[in-house]
């Protein structure tokens, strides 16, 4: 244990051209180059996401360095400078990214956007989009956060946060250790935090996986991996052997995670160990500063270090700059459009990184006194949040007049079942049959389905009168009607849930009295051929014996673009119907279609309802169409849901198929 303190010593004064690590601006070229490849869809980098990781350890690795090293000269940590250093260091590159992005997003975005990046914007200036967005998913039919142009600071926001932690829990493990044990308390307090993290991870990713991906607490373990590296370094610096077979193993572990984790697979959880641990060895092979060090010497050639030293700024410009390109130019798919949205994004990064980034940083601001930096620091981001508010309020404003209050009020155009608490999407799975109509009625009618099928609750209120029937709903988003295991890409697991949410709901179907069963789903699961077969079948089967007619309702064709999004970008509603239009024609749903059509053919009491031909006429969807009055109606409250007003009209569309059903089944009956 001397050694090891006398090592701590003489680390503490060792001059900064020593101590800099010009493989570390190496790693976060890795980093920002993996996140930039992963975003624009380059093949086989699908998992580049994991360049974030990256930075955390980073993160916890040089600002431990820094506090520890203060400490060991002054024996303090002087708290304001620490965090008027970080706010220097980030907040103006980050302001002027959400200034320009907002302004962009105002002129280019559709409208219905603005209330989402306003809100989001707002709360990255104060460092807290992580907790907005780990919380905002929890409606189902909240607009998608991949399209928000601030999702990317959500990682900001966990840096900071701990950047705002970690020196007060450095300071508690000074001020209770002695001098002599000082490295092996840092070194339990670190697996400690490291421990208990990673504990809190894998729980939330089962139970949570939102929390688990953008909560702080739930990241801290990587930190402190990065933060126990650069301890190990003090003390036990590998020698050239260790130190290149480290390395290669390091830049292994990353490759490994590229090659392992895909869209199927649950993160982060144990996957997450694969880019932590391959930072920590490349931190740890590099820390003896070796010359014949082949990884490190890699990482620290004149092209690497210029993109480390862009990567911050880079890493704000990329994601605006390709939702907003996406928008205009499809960028995503296209070769030479991706080349252009990167170019750009660099191109707005150097010269973020030497107008703002640097300047600000080493320069005059940087010998202001600290308070003022603090007060200056914390004055913008008041600003910049005030700013940021009002164009929320604005954009309310903006939404709730005229044509765009009509177009706005179709996005949250949905049954009002879900009001009524009938869907508790994948929080549990407990069956809430909810109860409409007259309840003493003879005739029971009942709608089984995800979000896909109970949209079409209204029409089957208008072609069942109340007064004679009982109409129930049970409903389960994003539950396919599919005997089969589903993994469900969006809480990166397993949806058992939703299994066991079916099986109640079959059960408690096979102990009433139904006379019409309507079961209505998405065509877009992830099943093979046999599976969408053999898992109806199996539903059939339960249900054909207690169920009078049973009606597999066609999920409706999509469209390529968000409806209403479209309608606003367009304007006026005539344009609307020229410009926000496009071929019904779906391989894949017409394919899915087939199957299940054919499936309930081997069933005498299973019939189909067609619905394309209704959604989409003529072949041809639209966003906006006419009903039978001549009124405008709003076919989409999205890309694939439908409008409750538009639903409503399908009823004399569907009561003609379930008539001639119903005659064949009648005139067969009476042959029989």
């Amino acid at each position: 244990m001397d050694r090891l303190n006398n090592s701590m010593k003489l680390d503490a004064q060792l001059n900064r051209n020593k101590t800099y690590r010009a493989d570390i601006e190496g790693m976060r070229a890795i980093a920002i180059l993996l996140v930039i490849a992963a975003h624009f869809g380059v093949p086989g980098f699908y998992a580049g996401f994991i360049g974030v990781d990256i930075f955390f350890v980073l993160s916890g690795y040089l600002i431990t360095s820094i506090l520890v090293r203060e400490y060991e000269t002054s024996q303090t940590i002087r708290l304001a400078r620490f965090y008027a250093n970080r706010l220097r260091r980030l907040l103006p590159a980050l302001a002027t990214m959400v200034i320009l992005s907002s302004v962009a997003a105002y002129y280019l975005l559709p409208e219905s956007q603005n209330l989402a990046h306003s809100k989001a914007g707002a709360a990255s200036v104060f460092w807290l989009s992580n907790i907005y967005f780990a919380f905002s998913d929890v409606d189902y039919f909240a607009a998608e956060k991949a399209k928000n142009i601030f999702l990317h600071t959500w990682s900001l926001g966990v840096e900071e946060q701990f950047y705002l932690i970690w020196p007060f829990l450095l300071l508690g493990v000074f001020g209770v250790a002695k001098e002599k044990i000082l490295n092996s308390r840092l070194a339990i307090a670190f697996s400690i935090i490291a421990l208990v993290s990673f504990m809190g991870c894998m729980y939330f990713v089962l139970s949570n996986p939102t929390i688990a991906f953008y909560m702080t607490p739930a990241r801290a373990w990587q930190f402190s991996v990065g933060a126990f590296a650069w301890l190990l370094g003090r003390y036990h610096l590998p020698n050239l052997k260790l130190a290149n077979i480290t390395g290669f193993l390091g830049l292994a572990l990353i490759a490994s995670a590229l090659l392992l984790i895909n869209e199927f697979s649950v993160y982060p959880s144990s996957l997450a160990l694969l880019p932590t641990l391959g930072t920590a060895l490349l931190l740890w092979s590099g820390s003896g500063n070796l010359k014949n060090q082949r990884i490190a010497a890699f990482l620290s050639i004149a092209p690497m270090q210029k993109i480390g030293h862009l990567s911050y700024s880079w890493y704000l410009w990329h994601w605006p700059v390709l939702l907003i390109s996406d928008e205009l130019i499809s960028v995503k798919g296209d070769l030479a459009n991706s080349i252009f949205a990167i170019a750009l994004s660099l191109l707005l990064a150097i010269v973020t990184f030497r107008l703002i980034e640097n300047p600000i940083r080493f320069g005059r601001p940087a010998k202001l006194q600290v308070r003022w930096q603090i007060i200056s620091a914390l004055a913008l981001m008041i600003l910049l949040n005030a700013q940021l508010l009002r164009w929320h309020e604005f954009s309310q404003e903006q939404l709730a007049s005229g044509f765009n209050q009509f177009i706005a009020k179709s996005i949250a155009d949905m049954p009002f079942i879900y009001g009524d608490g009938c869907d508790d999407w994948y929080q549990s799975s407990e069956l809430k049959p909810c109860v409409y109509g007259n309840e003493d009625a003879e005739k029971t009618a009942v709608l089984l389905g995800d979000s896909i099928g109970a949209q079409w609750f209204s029409a089957l209120t208008h072609m069942h009168d109340p007064a004679q029937w009982r109409i129930v709903v049970l409903t389960k988003s994003s539950c396919p009607m599919v005997d089969e295991p589903y993994f469900y890409a969006r809480i990166g697991r397993e949806y058992t849930e939703c299994s066991e949410w079916r099986d109640r709901a079959i059960e408690w179907l096979g102990k009433q009295k139904v006379d019409r069963l309507f079961i209505g789903g998405t065509a877009s699961a992830e099943f093979t051929d046999e599976q969408w077969k053999t898992g109806t079948v199996r539903i059939l089967d339960k249900l054909a014996t207690t169920v009078s007619s049973i009606y597999l309702v066609e999920a409706n064709p999509t469209l390529p673009f968000n409806g209403p999004d479209c309608l606003l970008k367009s304007k006026a509603v005539s344009n609307g119907v020229k410009n926000c239009r496009a071929p019904a024609e779906n391989s894949r749903y017409t394919h899915v279609a087939n199957i299940l059509e054919n499936t309930t053919k081997q069933f005498k009491n299973a019939h189909w309802l067609a619905t394309a031909d209704f959604v989409c006429p003529n072949q041809v969807c639209t966003a906006l169409t006419k009903n039978s009055a001549g009124d405008e109606v709003i076919v989409f409250r999205d890309s694939q849901h439908l409008t409750d007003s538009f639903v409503a009209t399908g009823a004399p569309y569907f009561k003609q198929q379930i008539e001639i059903y119903e005659l064949q089944d009648y005139s067969s009956d009476n042959k029989d």
